[in-house]
């Protein structure tokens, strides 16, 4: 087991995400009660959870954004620092686990 010098911001969207930023998912068969979060890596030493999320929360919408294949900007508008927790369920932390022994693999996303 490794410990990685990351922290970490899990991402778990809520209901009002799929249905304001993708109307078509107003059929509950398109949207799970508990969809899966997201995990996004960041600095390991922090301080102030909310000074860490606002530095990085843009980053996040679009990421969250765009796995439902939204690149309209106007949505990206409606989310802003002071509403993100309605439309998430955030959580952080700073310890970070690798229990597979291989070498971490990544890929670079825009």
């Amino acid at each position: 087991m490794k410990v990685l010098n990351r922290g970490y911001i899990v991402v778990s969207p809520k209901s009002i995400f799929f249905h304001e930023m993708n109307p078509q998912a107003n059929n509950d068969y398109l949207v799970s009660e508990e969809p899966e979060p997201s995990i996004y890596l960041i600095e390991e030493d922090f301080w102030d959870d909310e000074t860490v999320l606002k530095k990085y929360y843009k980053r996040i919408v679009l990421g969250e954004m765009s796995q439902l294949e939204i690149e309209n900007a106007h949505l990206l508008g409606k989310i802003k620092f002071e509403n993100i927790h309605e439309y998430f369920k955030i959580t952080m932390g700073s310890l970070v686990f690798d229990l597979d022994e291989r070498p971490l693999e990544s890929i670079t996303v825009d």
